[in-house]
């Protein structure tokens, strides 16, 4: 029997994958791919770049790769494939989802809500566990605390990622009637915080790019808009501990930096600023900004600075957030396991050092 890790090729999918390969848990890898042959070629690869050359072949017998689609009916399996799957698995960690801001409504849902009830009806033909991973972000753009207990306040949505976010979590609750599950709901995710390893340098990483490189002079936005951020190793640490508790089974835990450890804007780039040796931004006031900048942003012709300005328009409302999060129930469940969150001004310079090494990405470390 194994664990069913969707998402496997993703920032986070990648480090909850290497952990339980250290682990020696065995595993089922949904990837997509052109035929079986392909994807367990995928599933070979990504256990390689994760343990190295020298450690993949003893690993890769423990892990199986099934060719699978969360963006298709029943996975895009053929019912032998979809009967062999469900009957050795005995849990279920789904991260699969699309993180895109500007995707139309209705494929965002066919990723994030309709992936995840396909992925539901699987775990419910093998009776295994699911551990579904979510995020902070389903409080769309309401004010305030949100809280663990709490989902659809009738808030709006930035995007519709968030919308299609909290659409899926509303499933899954639904579904803790009939299916063992817990839900984990991790804020903005940066890299480890003991190497700064990361697969992804968008969302936090873009803007500070730019204004390590002099582009972002002019920040829309307040010094004193909360940032809540957590280092990747506190997320994988946080699932696979919290997972293990059978009390956890119908509970949501906010994976965040919470009320006593979130940060701002203004420390966020006061760090940057001192570790790139770059001015110091001029905060301003979004009306003032916001008024002109998506007009202007349509009349530049296409090109790579086109969509850098395009990109930060996606990311500006997170600029003036008036929101912050409630942990509590992630805390009373790590007591005693020595995991928390560690103030982001500990480790902030450990993530640049790996920008730098990377080139943001362009190279291996």
């Amino acid at each position: 029997m194994s664990t069913l890790i969707t998402g496997a090729t993703g920032f986070l999918g990648r480090e909850i994958v290497l952990r339980l390969l250290q682990e020696q848990t065995p595993l089922t890898l949904l990837i997509r791919g052109k035929d079986d042959a392909d994807a367990q070629r995928r599933g070979d690869k990504l256990v390689e770049d994760l343990v190295g050359r020298d450690r993949a072949a003893a690993s890769r017998k423990r892990v199986t790769a099934a060719r699978g689609d969360i963006e298709q009916d029943r996975l895009g399996m053929d019912d032998k494939t979809w009967d062999r799957v469900a009957s050795t698995t005995s849990a279920v960690i789904h991260g699969a989802a699309s993180v895109s801001f500007t995707l139309p409504i209705a494929e965002a849902r066919n990723v994030n809500l309709e992936g995840t009830r396909r992925v539901l009806d699987l775990a419910k033909q093998a009776r295994a566990r699911v551990d579904y991973v979510g995020t902070a972000y389903v409080a769309g753009d309401r004010e305030g605390i949100a809280y663990e207990d709490e989902l659809d306040v009738g808030q709006s949505f930035r995007n519709t990622y968030e919308q299609t976010k909290m659409e899926a979590e509303k499933l899954v609750r639904a579904r803790r009637a009939e299916q063992p599950i817990a839900m984990f709901r991790p804020s903005i995710i940066v890299g480890d915080s003991q190497t700064g390893r990361t697969a992804s340098f968008k969302v936090l990483y873009w803007p500070l790019k730019l204004y390590a490189q002099g582009f972002a002079r002019v920040v829309p936005g307040r010094r004193a808009t909360p940032v809540d951020v957590v280092p990747s190793d506190y997320v994988v640490d946080a699932i696979l501990a919290i997972r293990k508790r059978e009390d956890s089974v119908g509970q949501c835990y906010t994976l965040a930096a919470g009320l006593d450890r979130d940060s701002t804007v203004g420390e966020l780039t006061d760090l940057a600023s001192e570790f790139f040796r770059v001015a110091k931004p001029l905060f301003v006031k979004p009306e003032y900004v916001l008024g002109w900048f998506r007009p202007l942003v349509d009349l530049i012709p296409g090109g790579k600075y086109k969509h850098k300005l395009t990109t930060a328009r996606v990311y500006t409302p997170y600029l003036n957030l008036r929101l912050r999060y409630d942990t509590r129930n992630a805390k009373r469940a790590l007591e005693g396991t020595g995991i928390s969150v560690r103030p982001v001004h500990e480790y902030f310079e450990t993530l640049f050092r790996y920008c730098i090494e990377t080139d943001w990405g362009k190279k291996a470390a």
